[in-house]
């Protein structure tokens, strides 16, 4: 039943693996730039994952679990590298990834190892461990067999730390790039590439816990874990895609305005909006307010402000005086400052101007509103059940 289990979800996993990798490598490939490469790296490493899979499958045998398998933990290794390659190039270290003599030092040993092994498999010279106490056995009765496997397993983990210092600096590097960069969807996207880049990373370098022991249980589970995090990546690429296609559509604009123009009411006296637009004076607080300086504003473009506003049947000065009368209205209910201070800080000339203006809005002064979403505010926190 256990067996069965595995052959299961290491069958599932490779067939997951590769669907994944080409998948992902034939959709959207109208999309150049760092999705491009980004597709390379995904079919590159779930390939060569799901070669790994495929000879996990020979571990089980009828003498008992081999430990130690000398042909997964190669193609282990090399998808780890491909993967280290991949993710420096998108944290903005592209000469590894241009570097082919690089790429020689790091899979070619590695590429021996397995042409090696699969010769010695094919020969029926290749000596399984079904335990960690057989290697020092070897000592004794097969010093060859002992040397050559702990050359072998030393010069892959010499391969896997300088694959993961390269990884480390790489990521040292972006995080240093970017610290004073604004926050913009094209960053969250980065970020978002890479934080899937580093799990990805952890959870190969968690593959060899299972390769270590003689338990099924635990290859399994393992099994499970890397069958969950591959479909929350193929989640995550079709979000990337959409959002992509979305962007170069025009579909992308009403999302950003609505995102956005809460943040900007924030900066009422101007300054460096969270996607990097510098602003002298908000133009939400304008007196005489134009479409090119909302749009700047906000990030898009002049078209996509005026397509926004007509979509809710008004026009630009009654947008924007709504969602200046709403900035208002939440300074009032959720800050101590004085009605007059929040009324020219907005925009407004004098207190008259604006109460009317408010009143207008909300069927109540100012100072009426307040009182009454202070004192709402205060019900609820007397009573901890209210919803």
């Amino acid at each position: 039943m256990t067996a069965t289990l595995f052959y299961t979800t290491n069958a599932a996993m490779l067939v997951l693996s590769l669907l994944t990798a080409w998948g992902i490598f034939f959709h959207g490939r109208c999309f150049n730039g760092d999705l491009k490469r980004l597709r390379q790296f995904v079919a590159a490493v779930f390939t060569v994952f799901a070669l790994q899979r495929l000879s996990l499958f020979s571990i089980v045998r009828p003498e008992g679990i081999e430990v130690y398998a000398s042909q997964p933990l190669v193609l282990l290794d090399i998808t780890f590298i491909i993967l280290v390659m991949g993710g420096t190039a998108l944290m903005s270290r592209p000469r590894h990834y241009r570097n082919f003599t690089l790429w020689v030092l790091l899979l070619l040993i590695p590429a021996i190892f397995l042409v090696v092994n699969i010769l010695m498999q094919t020969s029926g010279f290749y000596r399984p461990l079904f335990h960690a106490d057989e290697l020092l056995d070897f000592r004794r009765s097969a010093p060859i067999v002992f040397y050559g496997r702990m050359m072998f397993v030393g010069a892959l983990l010499v391969f896997w730390a300088i694959a993961a210092g390269m990884l480390a600096e790489a990521y040292i590097h972006d995080r240093h790039e970017r610290a004073n960069r604004p926050l913009s969807d094209d960053v969250e996207r980065h970020n978002g590439e890479v934080r899937a880049v580093l799990g990805w990373a952890a959870l190969f370098v968690g593959c060899l816990i299972p390769m270590i022991t003689t338990s099924l249980i635990i290859h399994i589970t393992y099994n499970v874990i890397l069958i969950v995090a591959l479909v929350m990546t193929v989640y995550a690429y079709w979000r990337l895609v959409c959002y992509l296609r979305a962007r170069d559509n025009g579909r992308l604009a009403p999302v950003l305005i609505v995102r956005r123009v809460p943040l900007l009411l924030d900066l009422e006296q101007g300054g460096t909006t969270p996607w990097g637009i510098r602003m002298d004076r908000n133009p939400f607080f304008s007196g005489n307010p134009m479409l090119d300086d909302v749009a700047q504003a906000l990030g898009v473009r002049s078209t996509d402000v005026s397509e926004y506003v007509a979509s809710l049947k008004t026009n630009l000065v009654a947008w924007i005086s709504d969602q200046r009368l709403r900035h208002c209205a939440g300074e009032l209910a959720h800050s101590n400052r004085k009605i007059i201070e929040i009324a020219l800080s907005c925009g407004y000339n004098d207190l008259p101007t604006f109460t009317r203006a408010f009143k207008r809005q909300f069927g109540l002064a100012p100072s009426e509103y307040r009182k009454k979403e202070q004192k709402s505010d205060s019900r609820l926190e007397l009573d901890p059940t209210a919803n």
